[in-house]
Order: structure tokens, then sequence, then C-alpha cells
């Protein structure tokens, strides 16, 4: 079978993991405008469930196995990935059945946890989509092992092409019968995706795998479950969180003497959270890049190339999510009206108020990401686990403390809080393990300026009535400004350029305006284009 660079293979899954991300966030967007405010709440209220499941039974297979299986073909001992496969899809059918008898029996007592008796058939809906998960993680890890990260990343745009297909239709069929037959029916499509995904992914495994089947059986050295645990473990708190979110926010919300609780959290955690997230996924993205590279520096005890590599990706980080940060704050009005039209005005009004204040979690959680890659990289995964889990307790002690006073908006500030305390912790470390840069900080410092001229530009946009005039004059304006000012407050040097999307032509058209060669000494802030 033939290999990819590591370079292409990582590239070819950001890329599909961004495009599924996009689709996604257009399901979402549909999904929302279908079911309302109240259906995208049962629908939220059912995932952190089925989001942990997952995080228990099968998330961490991939990872495991691909290291694994490359370890053993390394070696030369192609008999023993057939012993490992034969493993992790014994582990996998039993934790993914497991999971979906463990899903249905507790389907009506999770309903009533969260005070709403009739979501039991929703836990139900989406149960057996846990089994087809592991099974297909399986077979994702073999490739990944193999060094071929292509089945991984376009089986998730197929899972989510299937889930747009099917998804509104069976919606549209159920809603006759009611809003929670609805979401169901929704549910149900996440269940026959991931199992379109696991056929599309096995039918790829039989014809690629075909020559391995030959080869003699040899016991394998690696023990899986002793592997996998730890990983398993680290992968469970932020899933254990939103659960324990799941539970508590709505009857907080009526604890309070919210009618309407479950909208709002639907709201909160639909059509808020899918908005914030779209940028973030292009942070997911270079955090994804930056571990094998700090792993690297770390092997020659480089501290100078780490502090270097990660300086420039933070500052990247950063420079990509301000202006999503600055649009979502200014213009979320119009963003919410365009991308919401069925929903009621007082559901608009109150999506816009929370995208706003919910914004700078594009920036917040953006750094985070890459933070605790780099941290990852650098061998410290338990120091990250420790200090999302006291931003998690924060938010949770936060939330019972002030969501029955305060409303749905407290929910929002407390996870703010969560994610601020964790990446204030991992920027500490962080400092702590390479030192401080005085360049990283005077580069933030002119990237926030940007961002700031950048805000007074798109500040016009808000008063414009027309949603589609005000976001094009938004993006116009304000895309303009935002990139005048990197130029002008030379925050990027020439090689961190050609890194961007096009930088090649545009590194190649500011060389011929003179624009490097004014500059001299490029101030790169410890970016990856030191020398």
């Amino acid at each position: 079978m033939k290999k990819q660079s590591f370079a292409k293979g990582a590239i070819l899954l950001a890329v599909c993991s961004i495009a599924a991300k996009l689709l996604g966030a257009v399901y979402r967007i549909a999904l929302t405008s279908a079911l309302g405010a109240e259906g995208i709440g049962y629908y939220q209220l059912v995932f952190p469930f089925f989001a942990l499941a997952l995080a228990v039974s099968s998330n961490a297979i991939p990872v495991t196995l691909s290291r694994q299986i490359s370890a053993e073909l390394s070696a030369g001992r192609e008999g023993a990935v057939k012993s490992i496969v034969r493993s992790a899809l014994k582990y996998a059918f039993i934790a993914g059945s497991a999971g979906v008898i463990l899903t249905v029996v507790l389907s009506r007592l999770m309903a009533g946890a969260q005070s709403q008796a009739g979501v039991y058939i929703c836990y139900i809906a989406i149960a057996p989509a846990i089994i087809f998960v592991a099974v297909a993680n399986v077979f994702k890890g073999w490739f990944l092992g193999h060094s071929n990260t292509a089945p991984a990343g376009i089986s998730q745009i197929i899972e989510v092409i299937v889930k747009l297909a099917t998804g509104l239709l069976i919606v549209k069929a159920m809603s006759a019968r009611g809003v929670i037959y609805a979401v169901a029916g929704g549910l149900t499509a996440v269940s026959i995706s991931e199992f379109v995904s696991l056929v599309a992914v096995y039918i790829w495994y039989l014809s690629a795998g075909r020559s391995e089947r030959f080869v003699p059986l040899i016991k394998s050295e690696q023990k899986f479950i002793n592997s996998l645990a730890p990983i398993t473990l680290s992968g469970l708190i932020f899933p254990l969180i939103a659960f324990i979110d799941s539970i508590m926010v709505v009857n907080l919300l009526a604890a309070g003497g919210r009618s309407d609780a479950v909208s709002q959290y639907g709201i909160l955690t639909g059509p808020v959270a899918s908005l914030i997230n779209m940028p973030i996924v292009l942070a997911m993205s270079v955090s994804a890049a930056i571990v094998p590279a700090v792993a690297s520096a770390m092997s020659g005890y480089d501290v100078v190339s780490i502090k270097h590599k990660t300086a420039g990706t933070i500052k990247m980080c950063l420079a990509v999510a301000m202006p999503f940060f600055i649009g979502a704050t200014v213009m979320s009005k119009a963003i919410v009206g365009a991308l919401y039209p069925t929903l009621s005005d007082a559901h608009k009004d109150l999506t816009a108020a929370l995208m706003s204040l919910m914004a700078v979690n594009i920036v917040v959680l953006s750094l985070l990401e890459v933070l605790d890659a780099i941290l990852q990289g650098l061998g410290r995964l338990k120091q990250v686990l420790v200090n999302i889990a006291v931003g998690g307790a924060v938010k949770i002690i936060a939330e019972l403390i002030f969501v029955p006073v305060f409303g749905i908006a407290a929910s929002g500030i407390s996870t703010i809080a969560f994610y601020l305390i964790a990446l204030a912790l991992n920027g500490a470390y962080y400092n702590k393990l390479v030192g401080k840069n005085a360049k990283l900080f005077k580069s933030i410092s002119k990237i926030v300026l940007a961002g700031a001229i950048m805000s007074l530009a798109v500040l016009p946009g808000a008063f414009i009535n027309n949603e589609a005039y005000a976001l094009l004059y938004a993006i116009g304006a304000g895309g303009t400004a935002y990139v005048a000012m990197l130029l002008i407050l030379r925050i990027f040097d020439e090689k961190e350029i050609m890194t961007l999307p096009m930088g090649g032509a545009f590194s190649r058209l500011l060389v011929k305006a003179g624009y490097f060669k004014e500059n001299g000494n490029y101030d790169n802030g410890g970016g990856v284009g030191m020398r």
C-alpha cells in the first residue's frame, strides 16, 4: 500500500476535517430552521451523552491502533498487524455493543434527569451509531497506521453528506407527529450516516488490505487495551463537562422560573456554538500540524527551535481568529438574521446577544487548542488535563450559583471563564517551559491593534438594515482594514506569508513592491520563519 508523506497526509486530513465541519455547520443551520429553538434544544440535550459514550468506547481507537500498527510495520512484522486488528475489532464490538445497550437502558433515566421525559426516544434513535463509530474507527486506525489519511478524512465528508441528505427528509416526515419525534428523526439520520461511513471505510479496507490478509499471523507483543486506556482517559474531560452541563443547565433555568429552558439551552449549544466553532476548526488544523514539529524539536532538546516554532504558530492562530471574533461581535444581528430567518424575533435577539457574548471564545478557544497541542508535543499531557479540569470545575460551580439568577447568559459567561482559566494556566506553564518571548508579546499587541482598527471599519455595517448588504460591507471594509493593518504593522515576514493560502503569489507581489527590502530584519515574533 502506497504511503503518503506526513505533511501531505496532515494537510489532506485537515482539509477534509474543515470541509466536514463546514458541511456540518450548514446542516445544523438547516436543522435549526426545521426544528426551531425548542427542537434544537432537545437535539442538543442528547449529544453530550452520545459524545461521552463515544469517548469511552471508541475515540481512542484510531490513535492507539495507528501507533501500534506503525511500530509493527517499522519492525517488519506485518503478521502482527493482523493480530492487533483482531484485538481492536473485538474491543470495538464489545464496547460499542455495551454503549448501545446502556444508552437504550438508561434512556428514560437520562431523559428524566433532564426533566424532559419524552426525549428518551431520541436517545434510542442515536444509540446504534455508537457501535458503527467504534467499528469504523478500527479501520480508520488501520489506514492511519499505514500512513494513509484519505479514508479517515473522506469518510467524515461522506458521513456529513449522508446526514444532510437524509436528516432533513426524515425530520420533515416526522414533524406531523410532534417536535420530539422530528428530533428523533434527525438523530436517526446520525445513525444512518455513521453506518454508511462504516460501510465505505470497510470496502476501502477490503481493497487496500488485500495483500496483508495472506501474511501469516504473528502474535503482537503490543497490548492494545493497555495502550488504549490512558488515551481514553485523556479524552474524557470535555465530554464529561458537556454531559454534566446537559443535565444541569435546563434544570437550573427551570428552577429560576424560565419556562423556555429547553429553547434557551438549544440556542446556546446549537446555533451559537455552531457559528462560534466554525473558525476554531482552522485553529484545530494548525494545532494538529504543530505537534510533530514540537515533538521533533523536543527529541533533540532544541529549546530555541521549540520557542520559535510555537511562537509563530500562536501568532498565526491569533491572526486568523481575530477577524472572526470582531465580525461575530459587531455583526451578530445580521449574521443571525441571514442564517436563521425562521427563528422568532425573540429567539433571534437572544441568539444575537449570546453570539456577541460568546464571540470571545473564538480567540480564547483557538489559542487554547494550540497551546494544548504544543504542551502535548512537549510531553505535558497530564498538566493539560489538570488545567482543563480546573477550568471545568470553575464552570460547573459558577453555573450552579448564577444560572438560576441570571439565566442562560450566566452559562455562556461560565463557559468563557472555563476556557480563559485553562488558557491562562496553559500559558503560564508554556512560559515556564520555554521562557518568556518579548517579540511574541509585541506581535500579539500588534494583532490586537489591527483588530481594533478593523472593528471601527466594520461598525457602520451594524446600522445597515439589509442583512446581505450589511455583511458584504463588513467583510469588504473589515477585511481590507485588517489586512492593511497587518501589513502596515509588519506582523509577518516573507516566509510566514508564504505559508498562507495564495501566499506565494502574495509574497512575490510584496517583494516587487519593495515591502520586505524596507523591513530589513524581520520582527517575526519568534515565528517559524526565524533562522
